[in-house]
């Protein structure tokens, strides 16, 4: 397997967080959210003021997603939620409703249909605990992937028909076709296989050429990748072992935003990587793909 180019990204912020994930780009306010999972935060950041600010969320947050109305819908452990970014309160949703102290909420993402994508996961990481739900917009859920470990990295094609996820520690890509009126996902195949020496494939984006941005947990990247062919067409070099996720934004949506975790490392391996937990930046010569947003009815 061919990589054409190698890059480096920046760090941006020095945010330490525990376990930085799910970094979304609001263009209204041009500004960017993720979640530190384990360290219980929601986190902002302006590039252009270089204003940076969180909140305590009650609970591990696995992801947060924008609702058409400019707020944020967060996946905490107990269930589905609403928090006003201008307030700071947060509304349950009674849905996706979760008892279990062993399992919690990992990596979401809308899709173009404006239903909210959701995977589970077990704390511990015990073997096909998980799955992945849809939810719609008047609130219905259901199962579209079921028993899986570590559901990651969502995304869909321009033409809105192909659908991209990976379970991490299956170190594969899946495809599905995805049906835009049902949301519902079928035909699940193999994209390509990522091999265990690069990384397990975490969090993710698509470019505008349809190419992945996958982040590679525990292999120091972010990687460019054609799903059509398994061919790694860029590798970004980043700082830190346990990169999480990236996501396009920026006023032309041509910045790549990137993070990282410092969860589990031994205290060498943070002397060595001090910026982990760190949200990093670069810009590639490809533009993303606008975030779309979840719209109940």
């Amino acid at each position: 397997m061919k990589t054409t180019k190698i890059n480096e990204a920046q760090l941006l912020l020095d945010s330490q967080c525990t376990l930085g994930e799910g970094p979304i780009w609001d263009a209204k306010t041009q500004t960017l959210y993720w979640v530190d999972i384990e360290g219980k935060q929601l986190h902002n950041y302006n590039p252009e003021k270089e204003g940076h600010r969180f909140w305590e969320l009650p609970s591990m947050a696995g992801a947060a997603v924008f609702k058409e109305d400019g707020n944020l819908l967060l996946a905490l452990e107990e269930g589905l939620t609403t928090f006003d970014v201008l307030s700071g309160n947060i509304t349950s949703h009674e849905v996706l409703k979760n008892t279990n102290q062993k399992m919690r909420y990992n990596d979401g993402k809308v899709g173009p249909n404006g239903h909210f994508y959701i995977g589970s996961m077990h704390k511990e990481f015990d073997p096909g605990s998980g799955n992945l739900y849809r939810v719609s917009s008047n609130w219905e859920t259901d199962i579209q992937v079921p028993n899986t470990t570590i559901s990651n990295g969502m995304a869909w094609t321009k033409d809105q028909k192909t659908f991209y996820f990976s379970d991490t520690e299956d170190y594969r890509m899946y495809r599905f076709d995805f049906d835009r009126t049902s949301g519902q996902l079928h035909n699940r195949s193999i994209a390509f296989e990522v091999p265990k020496e690069m990384g397990g494939a975490d969090g993710m984006c698509i470019d505008e050429e349809d190419m992945l941005w996958i982040a590679h947990w525990r292999g120091n990247c972010i990687r460019r990748w054609n799903p059509k062919n398994g061919a790694v067409l860029e590798k970004i070099e980043v700082d830190a072992p346990q990169v999480t996720s990236c996501c396009f934004g920026g006023k032309k949506l041509d910045t790549l935003f990137i993070t990282t975790a410092r969860s589990g490392m031994t205290e060498e391996e943070l002397h060595k990587y001090p910026k982990s937990g760190g949200l990093f930046k670069y810009r590639p010569k490809v533009k993303g793909t606008p975030t779309n947003l979840f719209k109940p009815e």
